[in-house]
């Protein structure tokens, strides 16, 4: 990975049922970050940011109404 890259992605693991829910709270995030699903049979996302917005993200990841294991 680039040094560069560091910052530009979080990789997490919640229940399935709540992947639509993460998709929508960054939605309503405009410009936060972009859900994309890894595997959802394992509940495997992305969340793609900029190296300006991770924190902010991160805060949401972990303020979330339902259990989000960050990977990275």
């Amino acid at each position: 990975m680039r040094e560069t890259d560091e910052k530009e992605e979080i990789r997490c693991q919640l229940e399935v049922a709540d992947i639509d829910k993460l998709n929508r709270i960054f939605e309503g995030c405009d410009g936060i970050g972009i859900v994309s699903t890894i595997d959802r049979k394992r509940g495997l996302v992305v969340v793609r940011v900029t190296p300006e917005t991770y924190d902010e993200a991160l805060t949401i990841l972990l303020n979330a109404p339902f259990a989000v294991n960050i990977l990275s």
